[in-house]
């Protein structure tokens, strides 16, 4: 379920009947590439590897699998033991449902999904337009490097220096408007170029202005960071409540960002050894 949308899967952990096998699922689904996630991984996958874009797109999706079967049996043997147990659940009848009740079921769902995301969506665009085009005295047409958004993603951007191999600000409250939805990365990064004259027919242009310096070892190191670091607030919302806790809540969080960071980290710079070789 964690490919359609970690915040169904994060509440079907239910039938688990074992406390801390629920609560290592829980901690681990949000790992899944969920539809989310797919504008990210199908603009860097299709404008940095054209020609294998589909093999590093299967790839995530593999990476993700591995790295949620490793953090099991690592968190399992060293901090939340388990204790064995079964799964037992009874099918019903499947039948061949009707055309009329497909139809109605699919458009009630994608109208409402539409409806929420587009509403997140473009607040989230209309505060990144604010932001950028305001300085801190509220003076209207500054520089985009005078903005308040520049500021605050200056003083972020040191965290994703391993990541990128440079320090970018544009890049930094990109990924941290993540945390809202993961479609909204790909979005700040639309709006951030076409204030710097950097998009061309809706699309970024990565070979001029704020995001020339991505190479692919950056793009794939940034597209791990994404898909293994904290979930959007929905899901995190939905962890809460799962597990009961804002303590826990925290600690997944937290381990879900080092965890991202330390990976992407490590993929940046073997991507970098064999891009010199």
């Amino acid at each position: 379920m964690g490919f359609g949308c970690s915040v169904p899967a994060i509440m079907a952990t239910r039938i688990i009947k074992d406390n801390k096998e629920r609560e290592l699922t829980i901690m681990l689904t949000p790992f899944m590439p969920c539809s989310a996630k797919l504008p990210i991984i199908s603009l860097f996958a299709g404008y940095f590897f054209p020609n294998n874009s589909g093999i590093i797109s299967v790839s995530l999706y593999f990476l993700a699998i591995a790295v949620i079967l490793i953090s099991a049996i690592i968190i399992n043997k060293t901090y939340h033991k388990i204790n064995k147990t079964t799964f037992i659940s009874e099918l019903p009848e499947y039948k061949i449902p009707s055309t009329e009740y497909i139809t109605r079921d699919v458009y009630e769902k994608v109208k409402e999904f539409i409806k929420r995301a587009g509403t997140i969506i473009l607040s989230c665009s209309i505060i990144i337009w604010f932001l950028l085009s305001f300085s801190w005295e509220l003076e209207y047409g500054v520089e985009i490097q005078k903005s308040i958004l520049a500021s605050i993603g200056n003083a972020i951007s040191w965290f994703f220096y391993p990541i990128l191999g440079t320090l970018s600000w544009e890049t930094a409250v990109s990924a941290i408007q993540g945390l809202v939805a993961k479609e909204q990365v790909i979005s700040s990064m639309s709006i951030i170029s076409g204030f710097g004259k950097d998009i061309e027919n809706g699309t970024i242009l990565f070979k001029t202005g704020a995001f020339s310096f991505f190479t692919g070892a950056s793009a794939y190191a940034f597209i791990i960071f994404n898909l293994f670091s904290a979930p959007c607030f929905g899901a995190i919302g939905a962890m809460r409540r799962e597990l009961g806790s804002t303590k826990k809540m925290f600690k997944a969080i937290t381990f879900q960002i080092i965890l991202a960071w330390f990976l992407a980290s490590f993929a940046f710079n073997i991507g970098t050894v064999i891009d010199k070789l």
